[in-house]
Parts: structure tokens; C-alpha cells; sequence
């Protein structure tokens, strides 16, 4: 899908002639740490060869250009102008949103390799091949839900790049004093998402008792699932061990799971209530 961008005549102009002058028959437009606050929109030379073979190609009148696929939703809006004094003439960008965030909930994604999954709720493994088309459900935490071919599937955050995203890694600043912050903990297990239900694990009320031991930097948490049965268990103690290790300082984890008691709804926080309509 092409994004809406204009392109002002004169800057078309100048940029056809620009790309004959150097032997190019092509530019490129890509965003460089999109969605951040250093985000930079590039229009470089494009070289027969140098485009991605996920590039969307399009045509401004005679002007040929080659359209960076992970760029596309931070390149709406583009606006690229020219600024004529005289002898000197300059491209102008204006890119309103290449540094906003995207959510990437609801959109249909091709994937760009082969990616491992598994069903949900199953939990069965899959291999999903190259060139597959779904459409992201659920983009929170450390992990992707899409809708395949009527199943829902969830891949890992890792393994983003395969539908052109970027990997949802977390950043916190270590203590100076070598010790584990609780608060960072509780943090990255709040990135941990039930793969059916778009809320953290800390607010559905799943974590029932965290613990760390500051002489060996280690993270017990002892957890349930919303069902004995669910067959997603294994994975969400992956993706939290995952989260922990982003911890600074933290050294190992170990996650247990328990079904006494049962998980009921009333143990959700209030917020979790709101957001997925379940009141009492």
C-alpha cells in the first residue's frame, strides 16, 4: 500500500535531472530509526541493485523511486519541496510522522522469511513459509499475534524482522550499586501479554508472588494461567524469563507455575476490567 506523500514540481523536476546528470535512474526514500525521536528521512541515489526486493516502486510522472517497505507507515504525509536560490538549490523533507510511534495492531503484514509460530491457544509448533500473508491482532509485549489462514498464530519478538518490524527490546539504566530494582522487574514482567487477551499478565492478576535474591541476582515468580489446560503456559514462562534477562544485574530466573488457587476474573486490577469490558 503506498502511503499518501507529495512531491512538488519543481522538486521533481530537479531531482530527474539530478539523478541523469549522475548516471542513476532511481532514488530512494527510507526513515532511519523510525518512530523515535532521532528518526531521519533519506532520499539517497538507488543504483540498479541497491533497492530491497520488499521495496514498493512507484513513478512521479517520469521520476522513478523505490519506497522503503518498513518505512511506508512513517512516510504519510511526506512532503518534498525545493528551495531555489538562484544558483543554489536545495531538496527540502518534511516527514510529519517519522518520529511518532506506530502501532502496528490491525496491519497486514507479508512475511519477508520463514518464521517459526505456534497456535494459539494449542500452543503447537508451525513454520510459516515465506511470502505468507496475515494480519497482527495483538502487538504488545514481547510477542506478536496474527490472524493466519483463520488461526491465530503468535511469533516472538525476536523474530519481528519476518514481518517488517523491529524488535521490541527493553532499556533500563542499571544501578549503580549492583543490585536488582524491584520497580524494573515488575516492569518487564507488565511486558509479558496473554497471547488471547490484550493485557499484561501483571494486571490480569496472573503473577502471584515475586521474589529476588540480591547475593545471587536471581528473580523467582510464581504465576497461573487463566485456564489449567491452556497449552500456551511454556511460552509465557519463555517470554518472561526473556524480559527478565533484560533486567540489569538479574543473573537467572525461575518460573513456576501453580493452579492453587484458580485464576478467577476478580483478580484482574480495575483498569484490566475497563479495557476488556469484563465488570462484576
Amino acid at each position: 500500500m503506498q502511503p499518501s506523500f507529495h512531491i512538488s514540481e519543481p522538486a521533481r523536476d530537479y531531482l530527474i535531472e539530478l539523478l541523469s546528470s549522475q548516471g542513476v535512474d532511481a532514488a530512494r526514500i527510507f526513515v532511519v530509526e523510525a518512530g523515535t525521536p532521532r528518526a531521519e528521512t533519506c532520499l539517497a541515489y538507488c543504483r540498479p541493485g541497491e533497492e530491497s526486493e520488499t521495496d514498493l516502486e512507484v513513478y512521479e510522472g517520469d521520476l522513478k523511486l523505490y519506497l522503503d517497505k518498513r518505512s511506508l507507515p512513517y512516510l504519510k504525509g511526506l512532503e518534498i519541496g525545493l528551495q531555489d536560490k538562484g544558483e543554489q538549490k536545495q531538496i527540502t523533507i518534511r516527514a510529519p510522522n517519522a518520529k511518532k510511534p506506530q502501532s502496528a495492531q490491525g496491519r497486514e503484514v507479508e512475511f519477508e522469511r520463514e518464521c517459526p509460530a505456534k497456535l494459539v491457544p494449542s500452543g503447537d509448533d508451525l513454520m510459516i513459509p515465506k511470502g505468507a500473508e496475515a494480519a497482527i491482532t495483538q502487538a504488545l509485549g514481547a510477542s506478536y499475534t496474527l490472524l493466519y489462514h483463520g488461526n491465530l498464530i503468535r511469533i516472538d519478538g525476536k523474530d519481528a524482522d519476518a514481518i517488517g518490524l523491529t524488535s521490541n527490546a527493553l532499556e533500563f539504566e542499571a544501578r549503580e550499586d549492583g543490585r536488582i530494582d524491584e520497580d524494573q522487574v515488575w516492569k518487564a514482567l507488565s511486558m509479558v501479554y496473554d497471547p488471547e487477551i490484550p493485557v499484561n499478565i501483571v494486571s490480569l492478576g496472573l503473577v502471584y508472588k515475586m521474589d529476588v535474591d540480591q547475593s545471587r541476582g536471581h528473580v523467582f515468580v510464581e504465576m497461573t494461567l487463566t485456564a489449567p489446560g491452556c497449552g500456551m503456559g511454556d511460552v509465557l514462562v519463555d517470554d518472561i524469563k526473556r524480559r527478565l534477562a533484560e533486567v540489569p544485574h538479574v543473573q537467572s530466573s525461575d518460573v513456576q507455575l501453580v493452579f492453587d488457587p484458580p485464576w478467577t476474573r476478580e483478580m484482574m486490577s480495575e483498569e484490566a476490567q475497563l479495557e476488556t469490558g469484563m465488570f462484576f
